[in-house]
């Protein structure tokens, strides 16, 4: 059950949904209440993902804000499963969709810790460094990149807000090397991470590649730590999202996380080291010739 303490994503993500009806609708939360006879802080709690959800309330709601259709469909859809913890998004949902999740997540996180051992974290990318990514893929349409690196690239906004969540962006050596888009925009893809970093809520590790293995091996992962509940792990691949609510699987990628840490620089050692790189990518130095921990001093 969705309650104060420990809201679902289901639930969270319904009430987000919500919300945005009704100020579409230009009601109040006081106004939508009455209109089917319930508080206003019983409308609130639902917004917020904090009240066990009931499907009449929800229909009642969709009513008033006029919502019929697929639309209505979906989000009784999700009324009905928004007390189940775990959250696998197919293919059925398009990437914004799936992305729409993730950013209402990160838009309410206090922290978020990112593990990347391919590529540079999405909250860290540069426009140039995201296009590339999608155009060199080969499995994204022409007309469809545009679309896809603006909604990426509106998740960045949770950084540069008032108040925004930590950041603790822990990546691979080997993601750092791979020449994405050309020496150029990898080194301007670095220059922007040693900018980002001077951010107080912003802290980068690397984790180098010492001719051994760590335990992000198995691939990268957010955990997203909210104001109220447990934390959530979000993973992806191609054709779907993951957003993983037990406890037991989020103790796991927190030890890998804490684990990690054992294995990277510090926050010096690690500005220093994208400092290194963003030079030698400058000035045509092989790449491949690069200093190992000990040359970083």
């Amino acid at each position: 059950m969705a309650i104060d303490s420990d809201p679902t994503v289901r639930a969270q993500e319904l009430g987000e949904a919500l919300r945005v009806l009704r100020e579409e609708a230009n009601l109040s939360v006081r106004t939508a209440g009455a209109r089917i006879d319930a508080s206003a802080s019983k409308i609130s709690r639902l917004e917020n993902g904090k009240n066990a959800v009931a499907i009449d309330d929800v229909a009642a709601l969709l009513a008033v804000y006029q919502v019929t259709g697929p639309r209505r469909r979906k989000l009784l859809d999700l009324a009905h499963e928004a007390e189940q913890r775990g959250w696998w998004q197919r293919n059925t949902l398009t990437f914004a969709e799936r992305q729409e999740t993730l950013m209402s997540l990160e838009s309410r996180a206090l922290a978020i810790t990112s593990f990347e051992p391919i590529v540079v974290p999405g909250l860290l990318q540069t426009g140039e460094y995201t296009r590339a990514i999608m155009v060199e893929s080969g499995i994204v349409d022409d007309q469809d990149v545009e679309n896809r690196m603006i909604t990426r690239l509106q998740r960045h906004s949770v950084l540069l807000r008032r108040q925004p969540p930590g950041l603790l962006a822990i990546i691979d050596e080997l993601a750092l090397r791979r020449v994405i888009g050309g020496r150029d925009v990898l080194r301007r893809q670095l220059e922007h991470l040693v900018e980002m970093a001077q951010r107080p809520n912003i802290a980068i590790r690397i984790v180098l590649n010492a001719d051994r293995g760590h335990p992000g091996i198995d691939g990268g992962f957010l955990v997203i730590r909210r104001p109220e509940g447990t934390p959530v792990v979000f993973l992806a691949n191609l054709t779907s999202s993951l957003f993983l609510e037990e406890t037991a699987e989020i103790a796991q990628y927190e030890q890998v996380t804490r684990e990690l840490l054992n294995h990277a620089l510090d926050p010096a050692e690690s500005l220093r080291y994208l400092g290194e790189q963003a030079r030698r990518l400058d000035t045509g130095v092989p790449y491949e010739d690069h200093p190992r921990a000990a040359d970083l001093d």
